[in-house]
């Protein structure tokens, strides 16, 4: 998962966020998020602003020109900057987020299933998960015909794979 350098830039961030309200919360989030996106988008950027010939203020006035000067993303993103980190900034947004669905007590599950899982199906596994986890569960559903049946449900480092491909590989692991 992340590194401790994000963990520890994404806790920092979080702390002062969480001090400023639930606005600031959502609106670093957000914009933490858009630039994490615009990084994986254009790693030219992501070089740019990391290269050592140009000094650390021409970066940084690069940076204020695409984002901005307002907002505690564009502040870590400064800082960033300045300790030579950019690298990290996905990794620190995945682990905002990851803090953030804590925060509201929630989990987001990912079901792989063979077909699309009717409302009811996916109202039941919905229930069960918020009965296991003890939280509420918001599930991104994806299809994946080779599943062939059944389900595998993703949530943090945890998978369960209630899947019929799965079970058919160990009944043929036994068998062979």
């Amino acid at each position: 998962m992340s590194s401790e350098v994000s963990a520890v830039y994404a806790n920092a961030l979080f702390s002062l966020a969480n001090e400023q309200g639930d606005a600031v919360l959502q609106q670093t989030r957000s914009d933490l998020r858009q630039t994490a996106v615009l990084f994986s988008l254009n790693p030219e950027l992501v070089r740019l602003l990391s290269l050592p010939t140009v000094s650390v203020s021409e970066r940084i006035g690069i940076a204020e020109k695409i984002f901005g000067k307002e907002g505690l993303a564009c502040r870590l993103l400064f800082l960033l900057i300045d300790h030579g980190r950019i690298p990290f900034l996905g990794e620190i947004a995945d682990e905002f987020d990851a803090q953030m669905l804590d925060y509201q007590n929630m989990a987001e599950v990912t079901v792989t299933t063979a077909v699309a899982m009717s409302p009811g199906q996916k109202e039941r596994l919905r229930s069960a998960l918020e009965a296991k986890l003890r939280k509420t569960v918001r599930i991104t559903e994806r299809i994946d015909r080779s599943v062939l049946g059944g389900v595998i449900v993703q949530y943090g480092d945890t998978q369960i794979d209630n899947s019929l491909k799965y079970r058919l590989d160990a009944l043929r692991e036994k068998l062979g």
